[in-house]
């Protein structure tokens, strides 16, 4: 359990960290959105 608790952690931070380098136009957030964006947009052409 303590093992599984640092590994969300880690990944937590390496996923913050992320963002922060990438800036806001190409940041995880950003790119998520446009990522469901797409995937709405195609369903409802469907």
């Amino acid at each position: 359990m303590k093992e599984l608790v640092i590994i969300i952690g880690t990944v937590i931070l390496g996923c913050l960290l992320f963002q922060m380098i990438a800036g806001d136009e190409d940041s995880l957030k950003s790119s998520s959105t446009g990522w469901m964006e797409r995937s709405i947009e195609m369903y409802q052409e469907q």
